[in-house]
């Protein structure tokens, strides 16, 4: 009997660790950072021609308890689309009903050149840049057109357009962004 007991306390212990450390629980938890009353998604498919491998093809309608829209969650997992050793760029949008930006949040954190972590104040730049669509990044055809190819300094004409360091990060962020954006507007 008593080894029974421990057998099912052994159990349930496991079963309520596995629940609890699942990543669709942990998922959840970070959306209600941004969006609290945030009680069930529904997946919508988003064409992801930004990647040479599209995997961001969910955005989520974010809903409340009574099925109410409380806008609209688009997860990035991404890179910056150059082909030396960054980073992957992994963001998520938070957009209101309204398709509006809500908020941009990265759970690992951005990253700059030689792998330097995103400030605040990089992130405030950043949702500036997102804000105003910078018209420069429409002439871009590949990120390192964005960079001198010697040093890896963002050329001068780019500098006032992207966050300082990461060139690269702010047009692949600012893609998705704009791309989310029509996307969502055009199921209005």
């Amino acid at each position: 009997m008593r080894r029974t007991k421990i057998s099912i306390l052994m159990a349930l212990t496991l079963f309520t660790q596995n629940v609890l450390s699942s990543p669709e629980l942990s998922k959840s938890n970070f959306f209600k950072k941004v969006m609290p009353k945030l009680t069930d998604t529904v997946s919508i498919k988003i064409p992801d021609p930004i990647s040479d491998k599209p995997i961001n093809t969910v955005v989520y309608k974010a809903l409340d308890k009574e099925k109410n829209i409380l806008g609209y969650i688009r997860e990035v997992k991404t890179t910056t689309g150059c082909d030396s050793a960054c980073l992957p760029v992994v963001f998520t949008l938070f957009y209101s009903k309204e398709v509006v930006l809500k908020k941009l949040k990265s759970h690992p954190g951005l990253t700059k050149k030689f792998h330097a972590p995103f400030l605040d104040k990089d992130y405030d730049s950043l949702d500036v840049i997102l804000m105003l669509n910078p018209s420069i990044f429409q002439t871009v055809k590949h990120p390192t057109e964005m960079v001198d190819g010697l040093t890896g300094a963002t050329k001068k004409e780019f500098i006032p357009h992207v966050v300082k360091d990461a060139a690269y990060t702010s047009l692949r962020v600012n893609l998705y962004h704009q791309q989310t954006l029509k996307f969502l507007k055009s199921l209005k």
